[in-house]
């Protein structure tokens, strides 16, 4: 297992450079840049900028000198629009609060979606199936960016109970809109893949061998057909955490949280290079983070795989 995990390291480092690169190669063959406007700026004024922020370098010189500083200094840089803000201020300030209501998210999909995804199964073709699978039908029908304008709509204009916006330290209030626009979606797969797990497990012969030796219900479900059933469901919740993540851009912009979302569709706007580099760095090394803990934990789950 150590020797699996050091391999996933060592290929984790050039999948994140090669990612780095790429977005950089992107954004500077896009047209434009963060110091034009519809107003140009003089010719030496313009120099003056570029030199001050080392754009006047060769594209390859500008690669390399970002990369050394983010290798060796975690430093991202400046940022070209926000005056006297660096990149790890911006991450800093907005990280945090993105990972709140994400990690929220998270947690409320999983287990309202398994429980539901199990309920559905053990109570096959009943009341309580057709009740979870229209829900994770009506959930899956409404994305964060739908759900987010009715929750505003029904809770602040016209129930007027909960606030439409802001973050003032992550209290409960605030967090409830978010958590809910963000969550629904992901929680109607993860409820549609466990139920069609459990079902399938709750028919399989070592099933029908604890029924006829006579376990109680409880028993079979919990101690034999849970691992099984999970194991589709914990490849699902890798990626859904990254997506959650990034999921979060509508999220912010809806609810005005200040989260790292904000920043990133208004550093795309303003093309703020550091910014969109420093979070698309950052949503990478997560995302290659999250998959190996995701393949830990299928392993723990399904103990005949051996990496």
């Amino acid at each position: 297992m150590l020797a699996y995990v050091a391999r996933r390291l060592l290929v984790a480092i050039p999948t994140i450079l090669l990612l780095v690169i790429a977005s950089f190669f992107l954004m500077h063959t896009a047209p434009g840049g963060p110091f034009t406007s519809e107003r140009p700026l003089p010719p030496a004024v313009l120099a003056n900028i570029e030199a001050q922020y080392g754009l006047d370098q060769p594209l390859w010189k500008q690669l390399w000198d970002y990369l050394y500083n983010v290798v060796v200094h975690l430093d991202f840089g400046p940022s070209f629009v926000q005056k006297d803000r660096s990149v790890n201020d911006i991450i800093a300030n907005g990280f945090p609060i993105s990972l709140t209501y994400g990690s929220l998210s998270f947690l409320a999909a999983s287990v309202v979606g398994i429980a539901l995804g199990i309920a559905a199964a053990i109570r096959h073709n009943t009341w309580l199936d057709y009740v979870a699978v229209s829900l994770g039908i009506a959930a899956q029908a409404l994305p964060n960016f739908i759900m987010g304008p009715i929750l505003i709509l029904t809770f602040t204009l016209w129930l007027g109970i909960l606030p439409g916006g802001g973050w003032n330290g992550g209290q409960w209030e605030y967090l409830i809109m978010p958590v809910i626009a963000l969550s629904t979606s992901y929680m109607g797969n993860i409820a549609r893949i466990t139920r069609s797990s459990m079902l399938e497990i709750l028919n399989s012969n070592f099933i029908r061998t604890a029924r006829a030796k006579g376990l109680p219900t409880r028993a079979i479900i919990w101690r034999h057909a849970m691992k099984p059933t999970l194991l589709p469901v914990v490849s699902y919740l890798g990626p859904v955490f990254v997506y959650v993540l990034t999921g979060s851009v509508f999220v912010d912009l809806y609810f005005s949280t200040g989260g790292l979302g904000q920043s990133y569709v208004s550093s795309a706007l303003t093309r703020d290079y550091a910014v969109l580099l420093g979070v698309t760095i950052l949503y990478g090394a997560l995302t290659v983070v999250v998959n190996l803990l995701t393949d830990l934990a299928y392993a723990w789950f399904d103990p005949k795989i051996r990496y």
